[in-house]
């Protein structure tokens, strides 16, 4: 007989958008550590692991954020405590999951990578309890990812005795803040923000000429993001040449267009996250004055796809550049290969968005962007031990006819059966 605290776990954690797009990001890294695994490709297999880890622990602060958003939680008797034990299910299935797979496959370091991930994980939902409005930077939690390994590398062996206690006593620390309180105040703006925004922050530039230019620039594709989309848009590459220029003036090694590779691809699944959360915002974009009809409408949205496409492949070009002059070791085809995947996977995720009907499509498509990420990082991996990027430019060739037909085939689709 099932205990009394994890009746209604299925539907409470499966069935909820915020908790399934985080768990099946979990799911999809298991997926293709299996694939990884069986097709003898290791090389990639920490990062998903740890990805497994993170997702799960965003998963569980999505839910406690939500608990503290519910205001008859502690009404109900035994709602509260219910939740809480579920969470600590959820996370101990996925750490054992985690820790089985790091232990049979001969990974070095893959054990102590999946610790710091947990405790990054688990200090996060603590920091989240702290603030609540924490939770916008759940996306930091992915940036660590390719960080891992350095970081268990630069961490002295005697160190990882300690992380399981420091998880533990975190653990203790969330369990005695849900006892001292349960619902707050900010936790019902961050859910609504959540869903329809995708979890993401940025701060307020103000509406100056600039960013107002920028937004009708970008209409109607920024309509359900709103302004956030052109404040990522003029931000991220800012901040990615500063650290460009530390990279080059102070000589360390951050990955800076590995990032604005994957902000790219996150902006372009954050344009149709939020189209699918504010779908009855649809109604009113199309009675707005400039389009001709349904048709209309969806030939503005596909161009405007094609203008924030150029703008972010410009980005990545230019920033490419950049690097190429100062650094030496930088080579052309390393240049042609970070552009070209990054227009490949941003038409492609903007291509499925078009077709994508719910939050669940969305969170699939989480998929293409951890193949991204591996595909980068195997391509860095190769030049760094002296290999021909030959075979992946040629790649990224093939790549570019198969993403355009995903957006020829993604306008086909938009609101196909809406706006009748």
């Amino acid at each position: 007989m099932m205990p009394r605290a994890l009746r209604g776990m299925a539907r409470f954690w499966l069935f909820d958008v915020g908790s399934v797009s985080f768990l099946g990001t979990a799911l999809l890294a298991l997926a293709m550590m299996l694939v990884l695994a069986l097709s003898g490709k290791l090389d990639a297999m920490p990062v998903m692991l740890g990805m497994i880890q993170v997702s799960t622990c965003a998963a569980i602060a999505w839910q406690l954020n939500r608990l503290s958003a519910t205001e008859w939680a502690s009404l109900v008797p035994g709602y509260s405590q219910s939740i809480q034990w579920q969470a600590l299910v959820v996370g101990m299935i996925a750490t054992l999951i985690s820790l089985t797979a790091a232990l049979m496959l001969p990974l070095p370091g893959a054990v102590e990578q999946v610790i710091l991930a947990s405790l990054a994980g688990i200090a996060f939902i603590y920091f989240c309890r702290l603030h609540i409005k924490g939770f916008y930077f759940s996306f930091a939690l992915f940036l660590l990812l390719p960080f891992l390994p350095e970081i268990t590398a630069f961490l002295p062996s005697l160190s990882f005795w300690f992380l399981p206690l420091a998880a533990v006593g975190l653990i203790y620390l969330i369990r005695c803040d849900l006892q001292a309180r349960v619902w707050h105040l900010e936790a019902r703006t961050v859910y609504l923000n959540g869903l329809e925004m995708g979890w993401f922050w940025l701060p307020n530039l103000g509406s100056n000429t600039l960013m107002t230019r920028l937004d009708r620039w970008l209409h109607p594709v920024n309509f359900f993001v709103g302004p956030m989309l052109s404040m990522m848009l003029v931000l991220l590459p800012a901040l990615a040449l500063l650290l460009d220029l530390v990279n080059f003036f102070v000589g360390i090694e951050l990955p800076v267009l590995f990032i604005v590779a994957q902000f790219s691809a996150i902006a372009c699944s954050l344009v149709h996250w939020s189209r699918v959360q504010r779908w009855r915002a649809v109604e009113t974009l199309y009675i707005l004055p400039g389009f001709d009809g349904k048709r209309g409408l969806v030939e503005a949205f596909a161009s405007a796809q094609y203008r924030l496409l150029g703008y972010l492949t410009l980005t990545m070009a230019l920033l490419a550049t950049l690097t190429l002059a100062l650094r030496p070791e930088f080579t052309l085809i390393l240049w042609s290969h970070l552009v070209l995947s990054t227009f490949c996977v941003c038409a492609i995720l903007l291509g499925l968005g078009c077709a994508a009907r719910n939050a669940m499509h969305i969170s699939l498509s989480l998929f293409v962007v951890i193949c991204h990420a591996i595909w980068l990082s195997t391509a860095l991996v190769a030049m760094r031990d002296g290999k021909d990027l030959s075979t992946w430019l040629a790649l990224d060739i093939g790549l570019v006819a198969f993403s355009l037909f995903t957006l020829w085939w993604g306008k086909r689709k938009l609101w196909r059966d809406a706006l009748a």
